[in-house]
C-alpha cells in the first residue's frame, strides 16, 4: 500500500479547464471516495492519478515520489472500470492472469496469485468459466481479482457498481469494504452515489466543477457541511433549505413568521438560508422547536419509514419530512412539523452558500 499526494493539479482540455488546482492527500491504507454530480471531474482526477491522462500542471506523488513522467503501466496502480473490461473469449483464470503473463512473470507465481485472489473473492469454482457465463456481480469480482493479482500500491475504482441492480449494489458495497479491511490496501473510489460514499469511505472528497468543496469523514461532512452544496449532496433525502433572515443574538427569522435561535456568524438583517434535514423534523412539538406549517402535497409510505412532502406558506418552498413507521397523513392535509435548533444549519444566501452556523 502507498500514500498519494496531489499538489495544485490542473487539467486543461484545450481552452477548457476541468480540474482547478486540486490539493489532496490520501494516507496509506485509507479508503477515499471521490463523490460529486456528473461532470464534476472525479473520473478525470482518477485518470490523472493512474496516468491515463497527463496533468497540465501540478505534481502527483506516490509515496513521496513524483510520478507525472511515468506511464500508467509503470505507476504500480490498478484500475477497476465501470464496464468490467473483461476479455469475452478468455476464461476467468485467463482474464486474471493476462496482465501478469504480459510482464513475463513465472507461471508458478501467476497460478499462486490467481488462485489466492480467486479464493479471496469466492471465484475458485468459476475459474474455467467465461464472462458470458457469469452474473454481473461475478464479473465485477473478476475485474477486482485482476487488480488484486497485480499487488498494486493503490487500487482505483471508477464507478464499479453503476451497472448492477440495486440489490446487488448493496451486496457488492459490503464485499468491497470487507476486501479493503482484509487487504489493508489504499483504495480510491469514484461514485456519484452519496450512499456509497457514506457507507464505504474512511474519507470523502466532495467535488464540484473540478474543485474540492470539502474533505472529511462521512459523519463530519453530514454533521458539519462547509457550504450549502455539500449539505445538499450528503444525506438522503436531501437537506431542506428555507430562505430566512438573520436577527440579533443568533436568531433566524422566517418570511412567513416564526424564528429560532441558532448561533451563527451572519450580520443582523443579512439574507441567509436555514437548513434542516428531513430526518430531523418531527411531528411532535417540543420546547424551543421551530414550527413549520405545511400543506401536504405527497406521501410516500415505505413501510419502516414515511416521507411527507409539503409546501410552506407564502410560496416559501417545499419541505421533506422523514418519520419512522407509517403515518395516516392525507394529501392536502395541513399539519405542523417541528425543528430543534440544535439540528439546524445556517448558510449564506449567496452563490458560495458558506456555512455560517457557529
Amino acid at each position: 500500500m502507498a500514500s498519494l499526494s496531489l499538489k495544485q493539479v490542473v487539467k486543461d482540455f484545450g481552452p477548457t479547464r476541468v480540474i482547478h488546482g486540486v490539493d489532496l492527500t490520501v494516507d496509506k491504507g485509507e479508503f477515499t471516495v471521490f463523490v460529486g454530480p456528473s461532470g464534476c471531474g472525479k473520473s478525470t482526477l482518477l485518470r490523472l492519478i493512474c496516468g491515463l491522462e497527463d496533468a497540465s500542471s501540478g505534481d502527483i506523488e506516490i509515496d513521496g515520489q513524483r510520478v507525472n513522467h511515468l506511464r500508467a503501466a509503470d505507476r504500480e496502480l490498478a484500475m477497476v472500470f465501470q464496464s468490467y473490461a473483461l476479455y469475452p473469449h478468455m476464461t476467468v483464470f485467463q482474464n486474471m492472469a493476462f496482465g501478469l503473463e504480459n510482464i513475463g512473470m513465472a507461471r508458478a507465481e501467476i497460478e499462486r496469485r490467481v488462485n489466492d485472489a480467486a479464493a479471496l473473492l469466492r471465484l475458485d469454482t468459476l475459474l474455467q468459466r467465461r464472462p458470458t457465463q457469469l452474473s454481473g456481480g461475478q464479473r465485477q469480482r473478476v475485474a477486482i481479482g485482476r487488480a488484486i493479482v497485480r499487488e498494486p500500491k493503490i487500487f482505483l475504482f471508477d464507478e464499479p457498481l453503476s451497472n448492477l441492480d440495486a440489490e446487488l449494489r448493496v451486496s457488492m458495497r459490503g464485499e468491497i469494504t470487507s476486501l479493503h479491511r482484509r487487504l489493508s490496501a489504499t483504495m480510491i473510489y469514484v461514485t456519484h452515489d452519496q450512499v456509497e460514499a457514506m457507507t464505504m469511505a474512511d474519507k470523502i472528497v466532495v467535488l464540484r466543477a473540478g474543485r474540492i468543496e470539502q474533505v472529511g469523514s462521512p459523519l463530519h461532512l453530514y454533521n458539519h457541511p462547509a457550504n450549502r452544496f455539500v449539505a445538499g449532496f450528503i444525506g438522503s433525502p436531501q437537506m431542506n433549505f428555507i430562505d430566512a433572515q438573520a436577527g440579533d443574538a443568533g436568531t433566524v427569522a422566517l418570511p412567513f413568521g416564526g424564528s429560532l435561535t441558532v448561533p451563527h456568524r451572519a450580520s443582523t438583517g443579512q439574507a441567509v438560508v436555514l437548513g434542516v434535514r428531513p430526518e430531523h423534523l418531527s411531528l411532535q412539538a417540543a420546547p424551543g422547536a421551530l414550527a413549520l406549517p405545511l400543506e401536504v402535497s405527497q406521501v410516500e409510505q415505505l413501510g419502516g419509514l414515511s416521507l411527507i412532502y409539503g409546501q410552506l406558506p407564502q410560496g416559501a418552498g417545499r419541505v421533506t419530512v422523514q418519520v419512522a413507521g407509517q403515518v395516516g397523513v392525507q394529501l392536502g392535509e395541513r399539519l405542523t412539523v417541528f425543528a430543534q435548533p440544535a439540528t439546524c444549519h445556517v448558510f449564506a444566501a449567496d452563490e458560495a452558500g458558506l456555512a455560517l452556523s457557529a
